[in-house]
């Protein structure tokens, strides 16, 4: 297998309606050496079609049965070639020259192994905010620690630490991130924004359990039991917030 500078993987399930977009934002950043993988849990609604009509544009295309996001976007992995690994979810669009800064980074930071930036956040066409993440691991009142489509990791890290765990059906993408930050792993955030992403993917659509795994995988790890209990509550409270105003977005839009 010929290696790559850095792979994107993408997974889905019946992501028909918005698919095609992430794919163009991907294939859009006109990156050499970049390898662009595909992993799908059998879609019904039409979404293996419209990968297959980009043709051999998609470098790796896998449509099977998983065990959730976590089994899939190990499959990714384990497909992909890269340097640099990067995983971006079927709602999402990569921003221009996103991929060239991110090359660029890691080539003149060989100390660090993973990087992470900022999202937009997009209800439809309308922006809601940009999603920075939080400074300190225990700030009750920010809701994520880091922002997942926005991250890039070295092949390395994985090798070293383990993939994503399988046990988790929401918060994998915490789990191993904390895992990352006991074992030593340099991360480093930079604030540039890399990704447009829209409200209301899985962890927004079951975000309260989603909070539960957080608060496993924290003390798994062996954070503060009191301090992960309080930001547990809060991180209760800021989501039924986010939620109300989400159900008045969607009221005046139809109204």
């Amino acid at each position: 297998m010929t290696q790559s500078s850095i792979s994107i993987i993408t997974v889905c399930m019946n992501s028909n309606s918005s698919i095609s977009q992430t794919i163009s934002s991907v294939l859009g950043q006109h990156q050499r050496g970049l390898e662009y993988i595909i992993v799908d849990g059998s879609s019904t609604d039409g979404t293996q079609e419209t990968v297959k009509s980009f043709g051999n544009a998609v470098d790796v295309f896998i449509s099977e049965p998983d065990r959730g996001i976590a089994d899939a976007f190990n499959k990714g992995i384990l497909h992909s070639s890269g340097v640099l690994v990067g995983l971006i979810n079927a709602d999402d669009c990569l921003l221009p020259g996103a991929i060239e800064k991110v090359i660029t980074y890691f080539a003149t930071h060989p100390d660090v192994d993973v990087l992470h930036g900022d999202v937009l956040l997009y209800d439809g066409a309308q922006l809601i905010k940009r999603i920075q993440p939080a400074g300190r691991w225990w700030y009750p009142w920010r809701l994520v620690i880091f922002n997942h489509p926005a991250t890039f990791v070295r092949r390395s890290v994985y090798e070293k630490c383990g993939f994503f765990d399988t046990g988790y059906k929401i918060a994998m993408d915490v789990e191993i991130f904390l895992r990352w930050m006991r074992k030593g792993i340099c991360i480093a955030y930079v604030p540039d924004v890399f990704v447009a992403m829209q409200a209301g993917g899985v962890s927004g659509r079951s975000a309260f359990g989603g909070y539960r795994e957080v608060k496993r995988a924290f003390s798994t790890y062996g954070f503060p039991s009191l301090v992960v209990t309080i930001q547990f509550i809060c991180k209760f409270g800021v989501q039924f917030i986010v939620t109300v105003q989400s159900n008045l977005r969607t009221l005046k839009r139809n109204i």
